[in-house]
């Protein structure tokens, strides 16, 4: 039987309130929703760690998109349905970029199914320290001495976490490239920038597309708040937008529904569930 409708939602200022968590509301009744036979997962740019701490307690029955596209995954068996991860072409441009502008960069990767999050030890940024702090107990954390022993793995994603002005122009040459991008703009919970890059054919959309096509989806619905949610948007049959999003996404919207903090996306599934059955 082919899947009518399938939800994807951001997390952070959309599903998530400023607590960082599904709020007891959403939970109960989308929990409910999904026991009813609803499509329902998340696209975010989060690891499948901290996402599924940040849901903890909901039904995640369909595979998950992570770090804003760049893997889908199945929460329960952490098995990988996608990866697009960079070439070495793209990771020497990468690497001396790093170098000449003096960032120093947390670097993701697979070697094989363990999942890897690498730094240098002693070049932390303090919003580094703040990432690695919060997550002390993640088996992923792979710390290493120097940038060679960086090399070797599927290396997916980099995220330089730090204040704009140290990262400004490393994100204006990785946008200059012709096949590596990045998602930067500042911490939903702090002042820190982030400069995630990825390569360019990474995308939340690109990942929502291919997760359509796994699930036999005929209609794909999401939601979202942020810069980084604009492919997701794009490659949507409906897309909404949250009250607080930004005025961008707004302007790609099908519709502007509630806040996040006032469980805008599961009381819009709720009212609106009869039209997607």
């Amino acid at each position: 039987m082919r899947l009518k409708t399938l939800f994807v939602s951001d997390l952070d200022g959309t599903l998530l309130t400023s607590k960082e968590c599904i709020s007891e509301y959403s939970l109960k009744h989308l929990n409910e929703l999904i026991d009813g036979g609803l499509a329902f997962t998340y696209a975010t740019a989060r690891s499948l760690n901290s996402a599924a701490k940040a849901c903890w307690g909901l039904r995640q029955n369909l595979p998950v998109i992570l770090y804003n596209g760049a893997v889908i995954m199945e929460p329960s068996t952490r098995r990988m349905l996608y990866n697009n991860h960079f070439n070495h072409g793209q990771l020497m441009y990468l690497k001396e970029l790093f170098y000449r502008h003096d960032v120093w960069p947390l670097v993701y990767s697979f070697r094989g199914l363990e999942e890897r999050v690498s730094w240098v030890t002693e070049k932390e940024t303090a919003g580094m320290r703040r990432y690695l702090e919060r997550r002390k107990d993640d088996p992923r954390l792979h710390p290493v001495t120097c940038r060679e022993e960086l090399a070797g793995d599927e290396i997916f994603y980099f995220n330089c976490i730090g204040k704009k002005e140290d990262l400004d122009a490393l994100h204006e040459e990785v946008e200059n490239s012709l096949d590596m991008k990045c998602i930067y703009e500042r911490e939903t919970y702090q002042t820190d920038y982030w400069c995630e890059i990825m390569p360019r054919s990474t995308s939340k959309g690109a990942a929502a597309e291919e997760l359509k096509k796994i699930l036999a989806a005929e209609k794909l619905v999401v939601f979202g708040d942020g810069i980084n949610d604009v492919e997701l948007f794009k490659s949507a049959d409906e897309k909404y937008a949250m009250k607080n999003a930004d005025e961008s996404l707004k302007a790609l919207a099908t519709s502007v529904i509630g806040y996040s903090e006032e469980d805008g996306v599961v009381k819009f599934i709720m009212e609106n569930l009869e039209k997607y059955l």
